[in-house]
């Protein structure tokens, strides 16, 4: 094992883990392995305290890897992340390992929980030592917006967004605004509030021929002897159908913008969400939103509300001036290896991957790619790594795993 300089810290969590865990054991031991030049406990290492400690230690014992022994990556990781780049370490070349919910609060007996806790520590070290340096880069994004469909949860969301002095463009295949009116008083007052506002443009009877970009950066063409639209974000707003049996199914040409826009979908056609709970309005490809009956059957009510929702998502996050900082740890594929079968292209759920026609291999585009690992576990031949979950770094975790 290459020598290093790591630094290895295991949290007590208050009584999560202290009262069923032997921290002191388990510094004690890993302080013996090549390279740890650092081994202790703490009380708890996300407070105000734990951070700046957690700081003040990486830069007086100039470490160049770090290992929290703690709670789940999903509570912490970010917060132990951001104290590394505050003390000038690569964030990641820091490593969890979660001695809590995997540990302290399923193993009662605190021998084993020890044993079991220190295995996780000898692994998350091992694999530290394979650990690269990810560099973080960010973009420039267009602040503009791209409303897709000019009925009620068009113009809705197009009215909010401009009481943020944004620019939307609304896009409506028909010949004027409105859709298909369940409220004819309410859809007269948004038609007339549209028109009268400077920030908003209205482009009829038209609709999107190819969609291209990501999210900051979209391009939207839509047809012959017309110029290119480009926006930041694009909200569908677009309306559903409703078969003979009852049931909402997404319309043909709602299906063909998931397609270019390359949104995963469900057996009805309608965009499948980034959380149903958390983030309703997003889909999985950043900076495309759905509201309204674009994303199934709904009420007028729901539809303003979803559409308020979107435009909210959509000011926090698109914010003129600003760079947005892109996912570092993203898939690579190797020419030399990819057979370009397209089982990638399946298995994304971002729309991240493309398949380069002449020379019959895929690609990723990093911005879009979030890191999720899919395709890496799905390629057959091997020529997907994701970066950060290398198979070099897991075979070294499992080794310290099971030594």
């Amino acid at each position: 094992m290459p020598s290093t300089r790591t630094g290895v810290f295991v949290c007590s969590c208050g009584p999560n883990i202290g009262d069923r865990i032997d921290i002191e054991k388990i510094a004690d031991e890993v302080s013996s392995i090549d390279g740890v030049v650092l081994a202790e406990t703490h009380g708890l290492l996300c407070s105000p305290d734990g951070k700046k400690y957690l700081a003040s230690r990486i830069t007086e014992y100039k470490l160049e890897r770090v290992v929290i022994a703690a709670c789940s990556p999903r509570e912490h990781e970010i917060t132990f992340m951001k104290v590394c780049e505050t003390a000038g370490l690569n964030p990641f070349m820091m490593q969890m390992a979660n001695i809590r919910e995997q540990v302290a609060w399923v193993t009662p007996d605190r021998n084993s929980a020890t044993e079991k806790a220190l295995r996780l520590v000898r692994g998350a070290i091992n694999r530290t030592t394979r650990h690269k340096p990810l560099m973080k880069t960010s973009i420039v994004c267009n602040p503009e917006v791209a409303v897709i469909g000019g009925g009620i949860s068009g113009m809705s969301a197009a009215i909010v967004l401009a009481d943020a002095n944004r620019k939307i463009t609304i896009i409506e295949r028909k010949s004027s605004l409105g859709g298909y009116p369940e409220n004819e008083k309410l859809v007269e007052h948004l038609k007339d509030t549209v028109t009268g506002r400077t920030e908003i443009t209205v482009i009829t009877d038209r609709e999107p021929e190819e969609i291209v970009g990501f999210f900051g950066n979209f391009i939207i063409n839509l047809g012959e002897g017309t110029d290119e639209l480009r926006a930041g974000s694009i909200v569908l707003a677009t309306g559903c159908s409703v078969e003979q049996s009852g049931r909402a199914v997404a319309s043909e040409g709602f299906r063909r913008m998931t397609e270019m826009l390359r949104i995963s979908t469900d057996e009805y056609g309608f965009p499948n969400r980034e959380h149903d709970s958390l983030a309703p309005v997003s889909t999985l490809v950043g900076g495309v939103y759905v509201t309204g009956c674009a994303g199934g059957f709904c009420s007028l009510r729901e539809a303003v509300s979803q559409s308020e929702a979107v435009a909210g998502t959509i000011l926090s996050s698109l914010i003129p001036g600003r760079e947005v900082e892109t996912e570092p740890r993203t898939s690579v594929i190797s020419e030399t290896l990819c057979r370009g079968c397209k089982t990638c292209l399946e298995v994304c759920g971002y729309g991240a991957i493309s398949f380069d026609e002449e020379r019959l291999v895929c690609s990723v585009n990093s911005v879009l790619c979030k890191g999720c690992g899919n395709c890496a576990a799905a390629c057959p031949s091997g020529a997907i790594k994701a970066q950060h979950f290398t198979p070099d770094q897991i075979r070294y975790q499992m080794a310290g795993l099971l030594r």
